[in-house]
């Protein structure tokens, strides 16, 4: 199709410059507030996920002075990817994929086991989930995803309580939730007698994405404006070649 329409950018500085620059979009959350905000990030397209840490640290108001951020890579509500400090740049792609920075401190929310696990802990995804009626009872995810350490012999109670802890939800609504593991789509309910490690012991899955603990319950959260990123592109899912 043609069109007679001419698109043009207004640049706040001259081309020739703009061209040895790479600039990303990250969406910060926050430990404690609810609020996303998404930050332009500028640098040298030689620049590495620290220099982007160092950056985006200069444009945000952190919980603790001594709270750390990552970066992470999501498509879709899931984790798909914790980036290097030293990954270039380069060849990040935020169209697609959504970057989210997040503090990793000592708080409510983070603990120090997640940024620390021990030998005798597992880090494993998280996902908010909903079965949607019209697609044959097909898995929904929505919301934030997040990571959780959990130790061995841990029952879901005990998991339960601290994810109700960490996303401070009401008993009455949280009374309502499923917990089930999930592997490729399809969820298998726990008890809260369950071990919840010993579901997560195989790691022959495609990517530890597809392996998570899921929650089901309404999805109630406002939208957020960062939202729009993931859900502007077509449906279908950019590929990733693995060396």
């Amino acid at each position: 199709q043609t069109s007679d329409i001419l698109y043009y950018e207004v640049l706040d500085i001259p081309l020739p410059e703009l061209q040895f620059l790479k600039t990303l979009k990250v969406a910060f959350h926050h430990a404690t507030k609810e609020e996303v905000v998404i930050h332009s990030i500028r640098l040298p397209k030689n620049s590495t996920i620290a220099d982007v840490i160092i950056d985006l640290k200069t444009k945000v108001d952190l919980s603790s002075p001594t709270a750390e951020l990552r970066v992470l890579e999501v498509f879709y509500h899931k984790i798909y990817k914790i980036f290097p400090l030293h990954e270039k740049i380069e060849n990040i792609n935020d169209q697609y994929w959504t970057l989210r920075a997040e503090e990793v401190c000592k708080t409510n929310d983070v603990p120090e086991e997640e940024k620390n696990p021990s030998q005798h802990d597992r880090l494993i995804h998280v996902y908010h989930f909903t079965k949607d009626p019209l697609q044959n009872q097909q898995i929904q995810n929505f919301g934030d995803p997040f990571f959780l350490a959990i130790c061995e012999g841990e029952t879901l109670a005990e998991v339960k309580g601290r994810i109700q802890r960490k996303l401070q939800v009401p008993d009455e609504e949280f009374s309502k939730w499923k917990f089930a593991f999930i592997s490729m789509n399809r969820p298998d309910y726990l008890q809260d007698s369950d071990v919840v490690s010993a579901r997560f012991q195989r790691r022959d899955v495609y990517g530890a994405w597809e392996q998570y603990l899921g929650l089901e319950h309404t999805d109630t959260a406002p939208k957020r404006a960062y939202t729009a990123n993931q859900n502007r592109h077509t449906h279908e899912k950019p590929v990733r070649i693995y060396n």
